[in-house]
């Protein structure tokens, strides 16, 4: 099939993929070929694309998405979000220190609206250290 990665900045993924995996409200769900058509919510996390059927863990591509709007159509799927991390824009160290400084957010929010606005920030932050984690795990 064909997956298609769009964010408000441009594709950052355009090409075929044997199975994506994909962050959604109610789980991650892996998407194939002739899937049935769907439209869901993503969720924040890791978005995952094996590119062909023999491809290992580490081969595969992974990206951190914010949430957004995932759709299928059984020959091409798409993943539309306002913002996409890379690994290559991500390094372990400065994601667990930003995740620090966002836990300190929570910690100290002083009404529901920046508790709420600091947990966003806070799960932004989780999403990019997994995502390097993951890097980092495949390179060594």
């Amino acid at each position: 099939m064909i997956f298609q990665l769009i964010s408000a900045t441009g594709i950052k993924y355009d090409d075929d993929a044997y199975e994506v995996l994909v962050p959604t409200q109610g789980g991650v769900i892996a998407l194939y070929e002739n899937h049935m058509p769907l439209i869901s919510a993503g969720a924040p996390g890791v978005l995952s694309v094996r590119k062909m059927a023999s491809d290992t863990e580490q081969a595969m591509e992974h990206f951190a998405v914010y949430g957004g709007v995932v759709q299928i159509d059984g020959k091409t799927a798409r993943f539309i979000t306002d913002d996409v991390t890379t690994t290559d824009e991500v390094s372990e160290t400065e994601a667990q220190a930003a995740l620090e400084r966002a836990e300190e957010l929570v910690k100290n929010a002083e009404s529901r609206t920046a508790l709420h606005e600091a947990r966003n920030v806070q799960r932004q932050h989780e999403v990019r250290l997994h995502l390097a984690q993951l890097k980092t795990r495949h390179h060594r």
